[in-house]
């Protein structure tokens, strides 16, 4: 995988999750590597931390993240990351003019 984003998940997996960075690949599950729903929370945690993204931010469940592919994973965190660090214009409110 050639996301900027690849190896640092899979470095927050090697050194807090003890997992052997033989066993993941960009197919790889998070729940085929053993993160548990409650798991899954404590790494969002650990991404937001290390990375600046909060995977389960948004709409996604643990049960959600879990069953994506870490390609998967990643290209969400890449589309988070685009959309935090492109902000939403606001409207400005309507404004009033006071009678002359």
């Amino acid at each position: 995988m050639t996301s900027p984003l690849y190896e640092p998940v899979k470095d927050c997996l090697t050194r807090h999750f003890n997992l052997d960075a033989g066993q993941i690949h960009p197919e790889s599950t998070l729940e085929g590597l053993g993160l548990d729903s409650l798991a899954l929370v404590e790494f969002s945690c650990v991404l937001q931390d290390e990375v600046g993204l909060a995977p389960l931010a948004g709409t996604d469940t643990p049960a959600d993240i879990g069953t994506m592919t870490l390609t998967q994973f990643v290209t969400a965190l890449e589309e988070l990351q685009h959309r935090t660090a492109t902000p939403e214009t606001e409207t400005p409110a309507p404004t009033t003019q006071a009678p002359s």
